[in-house]
């Protein structure tokens, strides 16, 4: 079934930390390997992780990172709509590993609301983060194009506040 547009957030509060697999993997998967505390490190990482891309999500979905996408990621638009500050720029650092193990368990109609022209699809896949005492939600939002010679692109994160547990 295809989930209307603007539950991707709502949807979050519904995954369960087996969708991701046993809990001492999915301890290990969300653990980050980086830290950044604020938008100027987390632009570092963004920097040195773009050469990295396309990244694979664990459902096989390339995403490539352009180097225009970094400014929206750690844009204020973009941290106001994470439960937090700091968990945005600890995902925006660590995106790279989020979204290896990502996943993409319900397809979302397109927004009429935004500007759709030669969208496939933006596809909401979901990562487990550590952070603080609880694992949260990352929501990575990659555009897919009907041009199949464009690659897919991360377009967005959110850090939804939701805690996740075994």
């Amino acid at each position: 079934m295809i989930e209307h547009w603007d539950k991707s957030r709502e949807k979050a509060k519904e995954l369960r930390f087996e969708q991701w697999g046993k809990p001492e993997d999915v301890r290990a998967m969300s653990a980050p390997i980086r830290q950044a505390y604020s938008r100027l490190a987390a632009v570092k990482c963004l920097r040195e992780i773009i050469s990295n891309s396309p990244f694979t999500s664990r459902s096989g979905l390339l995403a490539r990172l352009p180097a225009r996408a970094i400014g929206k990621i750690v844009s204020n638009a973009s941290v106001v709509n994470s439960f937090c500050l700091e968990a945005h720029y600890l995902a925006a650092a660590n995106i790279d590993k989020l979204y290896s193990s990502a996943i993409e368990p319900w397809e979302f109609e397109l927004n009429p609301n935004k500007d759709n022209t030669g969208l496939k699809a933006r596809r909401y896949l979901y990562a487990p983060m550590e952070y603080g005492r609880k694992i949260a939600v990352v929501k990575i939002t990659v555009k897919e194009y009907l041009d199949d010679d464009l690659q897919n692109k991360l377009y967005s994160i959110e850090a939804v506040d939701v805690d996740i547990r075994a």
